[in-house]
């Protein structure tokens, strides 16, 4: 079962906690598809994987979601929750969001990652809603 990854939903991360972008071992694999992971492809050094992960709101309201595996930093673990049965994305890259159609959340928001198949847990701190500015991350 393969999908896009904006098209992942709540009941896919409750079915499979670990989805990969199998690009990591095949190339003709375009970028955004993602898959569900194997244990060993989760232990895989070289993969490249999305983990269920517990999101908590400055006003303790928990969500739920997946964050990528990477290095902390929000433009690369790339947050995403569900909130109102909606996938609410962190990172916007270069584009500065609209924060007037965005929903009005409760920062800083604590995105933690189901400890399984042997992972560590990943904690990522989300400021806000993230985009490069000039010469740094910039949130709001």
């Amino acid at each position: 079962m393969s999908k896009f990854i904006w098209e992942i939903t709540a009941q896919d991360l409750l079915e499979h906690a670990i989805w990969q972008f199998p690009h990591w071992k095949d190339e003709t694999v375009d970028e955004t598809v993602i898959s569900p992971a194997s244990e060993s492809d989760a232990l895989e050094p070289n993969s490249d994987l999305l983990v269920k992960a517990k999101f908590t709101d400055a006003k303790g309201n928990k969500f739920f979601g997946y964050i990528k595996i990477a290095s902390t930093g929000i433009e690369n673990t790339q947050p995403c929750m569900f909130f109102n049965g909606e996938a609410i994305g962190f990172w916007f890259g270069i584009s500065k969001p609209n924060s007037f159609v965005l929903p009005k959340l409760y920062f800083p928001i604590e995105a933690v990652s189901e400890s399984i198949h042997g992972l560590p847990s990943q904690v990522e701190t989300i400021r806000g809603y993230g985009y490069l500015g000039t010469n740094s991350i910039m949130y709001c």
